[in-house]
């Protein structure tokens, strides 16, 4: 990127009159790449699915000190899935509205200054477009697809245990079915099928 910026810079000496017209562009360079190395951070999304009835607790540790609960919401919360460690997620602090609110708006948790984590067990989502065959023994196109039922596939809800490059392994909520999906193949709208 910096490689292009440059060159544009070379060829059109004129566009850049002014020593500030140079740190503008420059500032604004380094901010995407800022932007796009939190990006990239994420490693999947997924929707909050708590059944328990009562408020989902995020923690500042696996099966640390609660330091925020999120209450039950028509529409839920999507949040951004960044590292697992032993059936703990830890999640990005910014967690999207779903449902009848602005569409852009967020929740911002406090109260951690070591993350925010959540068990596999209340986070879940979906299977985007085709569900025939997603679900894999092994994290590759090539793995033997597991024999589930489509109809099945459409009526629950997947719950993230570990990531492996592109692959995300899965269990269903009864747990009758563990496998390896494509990260792509996540639905993680909790009011939409992802067609």
């Amino acid at each position: 990127m910096f490689v292009t910026l440059f060159s544009l810079h070379l060829q059109s000496k004129d566009s850049f009159k002014k020593p500030d017209d140079m740190k503008k562009l420059l500032l604004t360079t380094l901010f995407m790449f800022i932007a796009m190395s939190v990006y990239a951070q994420t490693r999947a999304c997924a929707y909050i699915c708590d059944n328990s009835g009562t408020p989902t607790n995020i923690r500042n540790a696996p099966n640390g000190k609660v330091v925020q609960k999120l209450s039950e919401m028509d529409g839920g919360y999507i949040v951004s899935l960044l590292e697992v460690k032993k059936n703990w997620w830890k999640i990005d602090p910014v967690i999207f509205l779903c449902g009848d609110v602005d569409e852009d708006e967020t929740l911002n948790l406090k109260g951690s200054k070591t993350g925010y984590w959540v068990h596999y067990s209340v986070i879940g989502f979906g299977i985007a477009g085709e569900h025939e065959n997603v679900l894999r023994e092994t994290p590759s196109p090539n793995g033997k697809p597991l024999k589930v039922e489509v109809s099945y596939l459409l009526e629950t809800t997947l719950h993230p245990l570990e990531i492996r490059g592109e692959w995300i392994k899965v269990t269903t909520t009864d747990k009758r079915y563990t496998g390896w999906m494509p990260i792509d193949k996540i639905c993680d709208n909790p009011l939409t099928t992802c067609p």
